[in-house]
């Protein structure tokens, strides 16, 4: 239409004679824009602009099928070339018509279009003449509208008044037209008060700040983000610039910092995309701004009063824009010396701010903090002292952290820490060395110099006295750090620190040195630095034999880098001692004594590291082999023992150790190329290797191989002492898993290139492997070991492919796959199907397939099993002994589950979909489990099987393409047609098997959502199924129609669903669960279900007239109510229309209620349901007395309806909080407690509830209401009636519970009555009772209870300390019990009762933190608080003697003595099997540590009365510490110690270590002159002598 216009306002020929013009035309005048604009210039001059319009649109067309077929822009550039050259004509009619508004708001839309879906840079110069048309169009009118025509659709795109989902290219054309000046943001903000009248009133900031937010609203699409933030970066500069003129409400940075605040907090998910796409902007462009911005994130502080996840996005967004910043050079780390010149050009951190990030609890807080402390612009950026001091205050935490993924990302930042420091190292030492050779130059050079220079990092060292300090400080540091891990490597310390300190020394030991150095070379002084600190070489040595496999791994890899001239060197200098590989050596047959004399899989595998270790310490290849051949040797001799008396071999002579030991040296000699002599004795190593596998393997054969491995005993060993089942098989398990891990070791040197020297297996060895694991997994049923095996056959099919070129007299030949693959096929067809999942034979197919041979071929293998698996099989001719259908089928299903074939099996996939779901239909048990099997790992195979289990019970969300039909093209066929045969079985006999045929495609179906191309067939066949008289197929088929309804009117599909149902009572509870589960999905995705309800109210409520099924079916009855609570739980408002529609009213007593809603048969269903309406009715008429009227009828009918009625009430009435609700809720609840007829579990559930009640009125400032309540003055009267009656597991925990809330209150009451205020001191009847609570909670937090019980313990100090803190000067020693309870959860196993301890610990402490600073923290408040206490003393001097809480007060209990101590540690447990430590966090040393440190320090601040000198606790410890230190001088002297002594054990470690910090704090504290201090001397001259773990006598060392 707008071309003709153009054409009728043109004089000259018609449209016909153009169109014939042009056609006539040949290819060579279209072939670009100066061809076309010079034969245009040659037509008549009247004709011009119809035959410019015709070329237009004829371009245009051409332009239109590009884009179709993703062209590569040719016709685009022809196109906007001919229009710019038309606007550039001398002919001022055709000039006219370049800059028509139809030529321009054409190519705009064409833009938009294309732009979206593909950002061709072509389309560009669509936008260089839109804005020419705008800006300098001849006809300023035109100009103008093609202004407003491109303003408005992009505000409407943006603001979602469009119809057009042209989100992206719309963005794009706003960003490029601001950058060109063509529109400018008072255009934006006209039209968008234009466009959307609801901000058309609005004063200035109001309408840029919504549309801001429709802004970050886009960024939460990938595709849309860049654009969104290029956008959003305008407006922050353009608002800016504005601001001066502004008059009121001014535009801010830190207006701008709310609205990120506010972003975020609405979108979490686009923090990184705002920090990427408008952060970084910002900060690259606009200094200024930029740091006026990073000052108002700077001044922040933690908000108080919101919630913890708002307040966590807060600081997250705080720290990555600081971080961002000091990436930029803009951010500065806290120094105790600014430069005045930074203090204008720099944002300097706070450190106080800074470190309460690193304590936050939250993990990405304290990540990105660590983040922003060390990061820089440049990596040889000096540190401040500040920065370090933080570093050494807070790392302990980061690497004690549970949570693997934080430790990680510490992990990352510290190789930029180790970076830094190093490449600072390196800057200060050649900036000294540059200094020492410039003395001789004047100071006046020096000047002008560095005058001349521009600060850098490196420059700011020119001044020697400045590099000399900057040096200290970094190596000292790094020194420091070095010391840290070593203490971090410990016996007594946690995995967690274990792993990450031995990964931090390895990042130490690569980083490299200068900036830009890599990361491959040792650095040699940090080598020299740990080699020859024997510590740490003891530490490392006993950590191999660590029970964590990566712990293990580590160490041995961090001994491994050493070079040969520290391995040789001697391990103690100044005691003349061995040389380091001697020690080894050493600990080798200690290592192999333990693992020989325990059996455990640890032991065995550190024993064998620390001799892969040794293979790699000797040097020589001689050498190796020989040691190789000996630890052969031994293993020949063990098999020999085994062959002749299995039994005592497997308690006494463990195989496993050998074969791994072999393992670990093995990768040694493969690296390298040996002579012909030495060749030929490692092919003797290989035989020897391969005999004695074989050989262990006829030896335990009959154990792994028989049908019940688990529970096999040979009669011949029953006599035995000491074997059992599980020594027996464990034996047996561990010797075929190790030696099959060993062949597959030595035979992956085939991989190798072939050349010279290179220690290839012999041919035979590698047959005989492979024919060795082929008998294995034949025969195996223990399936951890065929899952080895079967490993190590995959290797030798995968190998057979390279024989030709390591052997090549092999070329051509293949028979060994054809012979195993006949072999599986004769194991398939005999075999006896012992087991559902066929033991071995699956491993033997897939093994063969991942060969990716020719002979046998995929398709002929998977053809084959198909055919079996096909084979139609009758119960009456099969016992179910031999079916080779089950192996066939389970083969099949290997394939799919294999990583290495089931990219090559989706092509049989919808075939194989057909095969499973027929078999699934057979009369035979065994293969209709297989089936379903196979039908499992085939839709894992189509839809992952990386999902929660949450995400996969809830179903497709209606957007996402979990499968793509298209590369399945016939699977939505086979889908349709099981669902055809599937139904049609429905009506007869086999019902059973035909839901088992259906499930597995409906669970599709549900999943992924329904194909396009058979939606209605689909849709209408599992309609069918909401018929089913199985209860389980009608909710499945309801769940599957869920994914049909997400999307369109779905009320409507119900009623017509409903309207068929013909009042059928299956049918209609079939839509009835369909109903509710769409209501509930609907609800999860976050969908605005307030317009449906309406519509379903009237529906539901012309069900409940008409059908006589509802009034007669309690199962319909119930799914009814069901959907109404669900409605009821969104909007109370809608369930008083529920309870009308059964004939209750608001006046209705509770008995009313419940009869009127059950007035047909019922069930516990309708019971549950019913009584759940009942509550939100109760709630709705804001009526406690109906909910008590309920409670006392359901509870003289069904104590599990009353139990459910219960737990529905804080839900129900979340949103009352009057206070006569308050007061009736918890009168309610404590008459509960009190009734007799009440199970412990009802009493459970309300005691939790008044707990509950009370911490919400306490949080709300509402004490002094609390205390009014009726209930309060039989709350004593609840308690006791409590502690009398019944009681079950449930309600100790409950009662534990809500224990803390109850004396909360009590204490609160107390302190009232006292001092009128709350927060005051309590009398001394409440303090008793508040030390026998204290006593009560420390007793339910012992590490030997269920983890139920220390968390509700844990629950319960939560609710006191956050509902009672007195004031400073009102704490009394009755609260230190309670306090110490908080103490053990802050330090408890779970990081669960951790979190919960340290939110607890908040109050008290002034800060919520990291449960270890909050342990620090708690234990400096405590001491600062009850130091002048004598029952603080005593607790005190408990802590540091047992590490345990101390006894209730008033029980006089003596200290446990060293000698009783160090005899239960050294007490070893050689079983196969140990048990398990309770808590695996705690840290005996770190605990003493932190009390001694209390000790002393208030020790040494303490005088007159406080002085704890003069009280008896600290004689008690200075008694027991000098018998300890006795004790122990005669230990050291009586045993060697060493690499795997006896204080290498954990409990002997601590033991002693508790001892030495004890005694430490002593002669701290009185001087080393006494008894104590000499003891300590002596201790220290006797362990040097002796050879004690240094650590230990470092702990010694009294500075």
């Amino acid at each position: 239409m707008e071309s003709n216009q153009v054409q009728q306002n043109a004089p000259g020929s018609s449209t016909t004679d153009t169109e014939a013009l042009l056609a006539g035309l040949g290819p060579k005048v279209f072939e670009n824009a100066n061809t076309i604009t010079k034969w245009l210039l040659s037509q008549p001059t009247e004709s011009l602009p119809v035959v410019a319009q015709a070329v237009f649109a004829k371009l245009f067309s051409n332009a239109s099928e590009s884009r179709q077929y993703h062209g590569n822009g040719h016709d685009v550039v022809r196109l906007c070339s001919f229009v710019q050259q038309c606007a550039k004509a001398k002919d001022e009619k055709l000039k006219e018509w370049a800059f028509t508004e139809p030529v321009s708001t054409k190519l705009f839309h064409f833009y938009l279009e294309w732009y979206e879906h593909d950002p061709h840079r072509a389309l560009r110069l669509i936008l260089d003449v839109l804005v020419a048309s705008a800006t300098i169009n001849p006809n300023p009118e035109t100009g103008k509208a093609v202004k407003e025509h491109i303003l408005k659709t992009i505000v409407e795109i943006v603001t979602r008044k469009s119809a057009m989902q042209l989100t992206k290219s719309g963005l794009q054309c706003l960003d490029h037209f601001l950058n060109k000046k063509v529109l400018s943001l008072d255009d934006v903000a006209r039209k968008y008060r234009e466009v959307d009248s609801s901000v058309a009133d609005l004063p200035h900031l109001s309408p840029w700040k919504s549309f801001v937010f429709e802004l970050f609203s886009w960024m939460e699409l990938p595709y849309v983000c860049p654009h969104a933030g290029k956008c959003l970066v305008h407006i922050f500069k353009g608002l800016t610039s504005q601001a001066a003129a502004q008059e009121s409400e001014k535009f801010t940075v830190e207006v701008w910092k709310t609205w990120l605040q506010e972003a975020v907090a609405q979108r979490p998910a686009v923090l990184e995309d705002i920090k990427n796409y408008v952060l970084v902007p910002i900060f690259k462009t606009d200094k200024v701004e930029s740091l006026k911005l990073l000052e108002a994130f700077n001044r922040s502080e933690i908000p108080v009063g919101s919630t913890q996840d708002l307040t966590d996005l807060t600081l997250l967004l705080q720290l990555a824009t600081l971080e961002t910043g000091k990436r930029f050079g803009l951010v500065e780390e806290p120094s105790n010396h600014v430069d005045a010149s930074q203090s204008s050009t720099k944002v300097i951190l706070r450190d106080t701010v800074l470190e309460s990030f690193l304590t936050h609890p939250s993990l990405s807080v304290r990540s990105s903090a660590f983040s922003l402390l060390v990061s820089s612009q440049a990596t040889t950026k000096p540190f401040s002292r500040i920065a370090f001091d933080l570093l050494r205050k807070h790392l302990a935490a980061f690497h004690a952290d549970f949570d693997a993924k934080l430790r990680n990302e510490v992990l990352g930042y510290t190789k930029n820490l180790i970076r830094r420091v190093k490449n600072v190292i390196s800057v200060a030492q050649r900036s000294l060395t540059q200094a020492a050779n410039k003395q001789n130059q004047a100071a006046a050079d020096k000047d002008t110099t560095s005058s001349k220079k521009k600060p850098t990092p490196e420059n700011l060292l020119k001044n020697p006295a400045e590099a000399k300090e900057v040096l200290d400080r970094h190596e000292a540091f790094f020194s420091w750090y070095l010391e840290f891990l070593k203490g971090e490597l410990l016996p007594t310390a946690s995995y967690q620190r274990h792993i990450t300190a031995m990964r931090a020394a390895l990042l130490a030991l690569k980083v490299g040195k200068h900036a830009g150095a890599t990361d491959d070379a040792v650095d040699e002084d940090v080598s020299k630095s740990i080699s020859s600190d024997f510590t740490w070489i003891r530490l490392l040595l006993d950590l191999l034999l660590d029970p964590f496999d990566d712990v293990r791994d580590s160490a041995s890899n961090l001994l491994g880098l050493f070079s040969q001239d520290i391995i040789k060197s001697p391990a103690q200098p100044n005691l003349n001692s061995k040389t380091q590989l001697e020690v080894l050596q050493d600990f080798c047959l200690k290592a192999r004594a333990l693992a020989d004399r325990t059996g455990r899989a640890d032991h065995g595998d550190g024993a064998a590291r620390s001799q892969g270790l040794l293979c790699r310490w000797l040097d020589g290849a001689d050498l190796q082999i020989a040691h190789i051949s000996k630890i052969i040797g031994g293993l020949e001799d063990k098999v020999a023992k085994a062959e002749k008396d299995l039994g005592h071999a497997a308690i006494e002579n463990p195989v496993h150790p050998d074969f791994a030991a072999i393992s670990y040296a093995w990768p040694v000699l493969a690296k390298e190329t040996f002579s012909e002599t030495q060749l030929e004795a490692i092919h003797q190593l290989y035989q020897r290797v391969f005999d004695c596998a074989k050989r262990i393997w006829l030896a335990v054969r009959h154990v792994l191989c028989d049908d019940s491995p688990e529970g096999h005993l040979p009669e011949e060993m029953e006599e035995i002492e000491g074997l059992d089942t599980k020594d027996l098989l464990s034996y047996s398990f561990r010797a075929v898993h190790e030696s099959s891990n060993l062949l597959r070791l030595m035979l992956q040197t085939l991989r190798l290139t072939p050349g010279p020297g290179v220690p290839f297996p012999p041919l035979a060895v590698f047959q005989d492997t492979g024919y060795l694991t082929f008998e294995q997994l034949s025969s195996l049923r223990h399936r951890g070991a065929f899952s080895t095996v079967s490993l190590t056959f995959t290797t030798c099919c995968q190998l057979t492919q390279n024989l030709p070129v390591v052997f090549p007299e092999t070329a051509g030949s293949n028979t060994l796959l054809r012979e195993w693959y006949k072999g599986t096929i004769n194991c398939i067809m005999s075999q006896a199907s012992t087991t559902r999942r066929s033991a071995g034979i699956p491993s033997l197919v897939a093994g063969i397939l991942t060969a990716n041979a020719e002979s046998p071929s995929f398709n002929e293998v998977f053809s084959e099993l198909e055919e079996i698996g096909k084979k139609p099989v009758t119960q009456a001719e099969t016992d179910g002994s031999n079916l080779p259908q089950v192996h066939a089928l389970n083969s099949l299903r290997e394939i799919f589950k294999s990583s290495l074939l089931s990219k090559k099996a989706e092509a049989y996939l919808a075939r194989t979909l057909q095969l499973a779901a027929n078999n699934l239909k057979s009369e035979v048990w065994a293969i209709r489990n297989c089936g379903l099997l196979l039908l499992r790992s085939l839709i894992d195979c189509l839809l992952g099987t990386g999902e929660s289990k949450a995400i996969i019970e809830s179903g497709w969300d209606g957007v996402s393409v979990r499968i793509s039909y298209n590369k399945y093209p016939t699977l939505p066929g086979v889908i349709l047609g099981l669902l055809e045969s599937a139904n049609k079985a429905l009506g007869e006999d086999a019902k059973t098997a035909a839901a088992e045929a259906v499930f597995p495609a409906l669970d599709i179906i549900r999943r992924a959502g329904p194909p396009e191309s058979y939606r209605a067939e689909l849709q209408g066949h599992i309609e069918g199924y909401l018929d089913s008289h199985l209860w389980h197929v009608r909710e499945i088929a309801a769940r599957t129609l869920c994914s049909f309804l997400l999307q369109g009117d779905w009320v409507a599909e119900i009623q017509r669903l409903l309207e068929e149902s013909e009042d059928r009572a299956n049918r209609i509870h079939g839509v009835l669960l369909l109903t509710r589960f769409v209501l509930e999905r609907k609800t999860s995705l976050g969908a605005d279900v307030s317009e449906d309800t309406s519509k379903l109210k009237v529906l539901l409520r012309r069900l409940a007239d008409e059908s006589d099924n509802f009034k007669t079916c309690p199962v319909v009855k119930a799914a009814y109510l069901e959907i109404f609570n669900i409605l009821a739980s969104i909007d109370p408002i809608v369930n008083q229309s529920a309870l009308e529609l059964i004939a209750i009213t608001p006046g209705s007593d509770s008995a009313t209620v419940m009869e009127k809603t059950k007035q047909y048969p019922s069930s516990a269903l309708l019971d549950s349901e019913a009584v759940i309406a009942s509550v939100y009715h109760a709630a709705a008429v804001a009526d406690t007395t109906v909910l008590r009227a309920l409670f006392l009828h359901t509870l003289s009918k069904d104590i599990n309806t009353t139990h459910r009625m219960l737990e529905m009430v804080p839900a129900a009435w979340k949103a009352i909080t009057t206070p006569e609700a308050i007061e009736g809720l918890s009168n309610l609840y404590a008459e509960v407690c009190t009734t007799t007829a009440a199970t412990p579990d009802i009493k459970a559930a309300a005691i939790t509830n008044l707990g509950d009640l009370i911490d919400s009125v306490l949080q709300q400032g509402r004490q002094t209401e609390l205390l009014s309540l009726p209930f309060m003055a039989t709350i004593e009267q609840t308690w006791k009636g409590l502690q009398q009656s019944e009681i079950n597991p449930n309600l100790s925990c409950a009662i534990i519970r809500a224990s803390g809330s109850l004396m909360a209150t009590l204490t609160l009451r107390s302190a009232t009555t006292t001092t009128t205020t709350t927060g005051g001191e309590i009398d001394s009847q409440m303090a008793q009772r508040v030390r026998a609570w204290g006593a009560m909670i420390a007793d339910a937090l012992n590490i030997d209870n269920t983890f139920d019980t220390r968390y509700a313990a844990t629950s319960s100090l939560t609710s006191f300390f956050t509902g009672f803190v007195p004031a400073a000067s009102s704490w009394s020693p009755a609260f230190l019990p309670a306090l110490s309870a908080l103490y053990d959860a802050l330090i408890d196993d779970d990081d669960e009762v951790r979190d919960l301890a340290s939110a607890a610990a908040a109050p008290v402490v002034g800060q919520q933190m990291v449960p270890p600073s909050a342990a620090d923290r708690l234990a400096v408040w405590m001491s600062e608080t009850f130091f002048g206490e004598e029952e603080f003393h005593d607790h005190l001097v408990f802590r540091l003697t047992t590490g345990n809480s101390p006894p209730v007060a008033g029980k006089d209990e003596e200290l446990t003595s060293v000698a009783e101590q160090l005899l239960t540690a050294l007490q070893f447990d050689d079983s196969l099997f140990a048990t398990e430590e309770q808590n695996l966090f705690i840290d005996e040393v770190r605990e003493t540590r932190r009390w001694q440190r209390e000790l002393i320090a208030r020790a040494s601040a303490s005088t007159g009365s406080s002085d704890i000198v003069s009280k008896p606790a600290f004689a008690k410890l200075s008694k027991w510490t000098e018998e300890g230190l006795k004790y122990l001088v005669r230990l050291v002297r009586e045993n060697d110690d060493g690499p795997l002594g006896w204080t290498s054990d954990q409990h002997v470690f601590a033991a002693c270590a508790r001892v030495l910090l004890c005694a430490v704090a002593v002669v701290r504290v009185v001087g080393a002159e006494l008894a104590v201090g000499e003891a300590l001397k002596t201790f220290r001259e006797v362990g040097e002598k002796g050879g004690l773990h240094g650590s230990l006598l470092e702990i010694a060392a009294v500075l």
